[in-house]
Formats: C-alpha cells, structure tokens, sequence
C-alpha cells in the first residue's frame, strides 16, 4: 500500500518519498525549464499572472 502524500503540506522543505515521489516528471521539467529560461523571462511570467486575461480586456472608446 503506498502512502497518501499532501505535497503542498508535506513536502514544504523538500520531497518526502524520495524517488517513489509520483510527481518526478514535473520536477524534472521545472528544473529544466528553470535552467534554460533567462531571470528576465521568469520574471516577466510571473508578472503576467497577475494580469487579467487578454480576453477579458475591453476596449474603451474615449470621445
């Protein structure tokens, strides 16, 4: 039987099942995406999840 993990809780100071761990795969892919991405570019990501969605922005006509 394997053990029920709340990664958000549990996992706050580092994985705790190791290389059973489900989520490897996503690791592996924020490492790599962390490696190759620029500070600017990070930044520039986390910036825009803030912003409303480009589809919610309406245009104002000003007269």
């Amino acid at each position: 039987m394997s053990r029920q993990v709340n990664c958000q809780e549990e996992c706050i100071n580092g994985c705790v099942l190791g290389d059973q761990c489900p989520n490897l795969e996503y690791l592996a892919k924020a490492r790599k995406l962390l490696a190759e991405t620029s500070i600017d570019k990070l930044i520039e990501i986390s910036d825009s999840r803030f912003l409303p969605p480009k589809d919610a922005i309406e245009t104002v006509s000003v007269d």
